[in-house]
């Protein structure tokens, strides 16, 4: 049984996929803004950085990348792209599992906090969290070491023992994230990662009940 203490959770990916609500949003966005669509390979590479990143990939200036993140948010939060989304089997259990084993739980996701809220909210997992480590509305804090650092503050602030912390991602943001903190990372098969992403982590799971021997729980 191993000894992790506390457990960041990754959200897009990892408890959710929540690809059909931003992919579509995705696809709104650039149609009400006159830019190329992308098929669903295309937009895989955006499911995991700060949306920021994602729009500025696209060669657009700031006003532009702005824009979209103003157009992508009214679509994704207030015409149904946020609850258009599944939870991946088993995740929640064992969140679940690793809370009843007394272990802290964090989430630590680059999603701004009204879209996990509004998610967390509909599938009702956000009770399982000590702390919800999010990005910030404004971007601000949108990045996955910035989240993780937000997280370990907040964390500490009610005492929580990080003497051995995991991050449970699916991205290799995440595992880049978890290296700025010199903490371990698995990284889910089931999410939008490949191979060369999981050759990066610490640990690799292919399922929940994989993730719950890992953990201990």
């Amino acid at each position: 049984m191993t000894n992790f203490t506390t457990v960041l959770w990754d959200l897009d990916g990892t408890i959710i996929n929540s690809s059909p609500g931003v992919f579509d949003s995705f696809r709104k966005t650039f149609s009400k803004l006159g830019l190329p669509t992308l098929s669903d390979d295309e937009l895989i590479p955006f499911m995991g950085p700060p949306l920021t990143d994602s729009f500025r990939s696209l060669g657009l200036d700031e006003e532009a990348v702005q824009e979209c993140l103003r157009v992508y948010r009214d679509f994704y939060l207030n015409h149904g792209g946020a609850l258009n989304a599944k939870v991946y089997p088993g995740v929640i259990e064992a969140i679940e599992s690793s809370r009843a084993a007394g272990k802290f739980n964090s989430l630590a996701t680059s999603k701004a906090e009204v879209g996990t809220r509004l998610v967390g909210e509909h599938f009702d997992f956000l009770k399982y969290f000590d702390v919800l480590g999010t990005a910030s509305n404004d971007e601000k804090r949108n990045t996955k070491a910035k989240v993780i650092s937000y997280a370990l503050d907040e964390l500490q602030k009610i005492n929580a023992d990080l003497s051995r912390v995991i991050l449970i991602g699916d991205r290799i943001h995440d595992v880049e994230g978890a290296r700025e903190h010199g903490i371990e990372v698995c990284l889910v098969k089931w999410g939008f990662g490949n191979e060369a992403e999981w050759n990066q982590a610490d640990h690799l799971v292919s399922d929940s009940q994989e993730l719950k021997l890992l953990l201990g729980v």
